[in-house]
């Protein structure tokens, strides 16, 4: 099994397919790399790469409490260990929050930045609920938001399967910490940092992230945006073959490496 150490007895796991332009997929809490399960069909054009974040998935929990400007530097140090210089970031949900922190700190190592269901801070009630909600049920309910989470995500029941087993993996206390710091999270006044090309995907009317989009238009001009209508949160699983077409004529279209 791939496992890279990122610093001294620090390992992270991670899979990787495909060869040319390196995409690294950022997982949202508790998940882990398989809710990426149907962009592997990417590394038909690119080197697709998912890393599980510490205390995720088969990666060990960290020595010190997680948090989101913690994770980012995880993957900058994920990337020195795999000698990227650059690479395309792509977050879903949570995890764009960790591509946001990486691209605004080190836009240097951020080729393109690729985000679905993303939001600079969450201000909102029903965002602040699922979160407050999520930090409690991992504490008190687990196995329930486990299930909860898989069943949202597909209907396949194989790869739900797969995702409640790969769930059960993750720790606890890096699970809750990870809800809790990107419920306070606020980079709104640090988009205009965001230089390098943009690539904005939501989920339409049912996606609770959708009405940030606005934020994003007004501060990042130079950024591309889609939306697919009727559509929920859990673009990746759900609505896989669009998302991987965007993501395919957005890296191709625009990288240089």
């Amino acid at each position: 099994m791939p496992f890279i150490e990122i610093d001294t007895n620090q390992y992270l796991y991670y899979e990787e397919r495909g060869q040319g332009i390196p995409v690294i997929f950022i997982h949202p809490p508790g998940m882990g790399n398989k809710v990426f399960h149907y962009q592997y069909d990417l590394s038909k054009h690119m080197r697709v790469i998912f890393p599980d974040l510490s205390g995720h998935g088969r990666s060990p929990k960290a020595k010190q409490t997680v948090s989101i400007s913690f994770y980012a530097n995880e993957v900058l140090r994920f990337m020195d260990a795999l000698h990227l210089d650059k690479a395309i970031i792509c977050g879903y949900s949570a995890g764009c929050l960790i591509a946001q922190e990486l691209a605004i700190y080190h836009p240097d190592r951020i080729e393109l930045l690729i985000f679905s269901g993303t939001y600079p801070i969450i201000r909102d009630i029903p965002g602040q609920l699922l979160h407050k909600i999520g930090m409690y049920m991992v504490k008190e309910h687990l196995n329930i938001l486990i299930t909860s989470l898989a069943i949202s995500h597909t209907r396949d029941k194989t790869l739900r399967k797969n995702l409640v087993s790969y769930m059960k993996k993750a720790d606890q206390e890096s699970w809750y910490q990870y809800y809790n710091h990107s419920l306070q999270y606020n980079c709104l006044d640090k988009l205009h940092h965001l230089t390098m090309p943009l690539l904005f995907i939501y989920g339409g009317k049912k996606d609770w992230t959708t009405h940030y989009m606005k934020e994003y238009q007004n501060r990042c001009k130079h950024a591309e945006f889609f939306v697919l209508p009727q559509q929920g949160h859990q673009l990746p699983t759900k609505k896989w073959v669009q998302f991987n077409e965007l993501i395919t004529g957005f890296v191709l279209n625009k990288s240089c490496l």
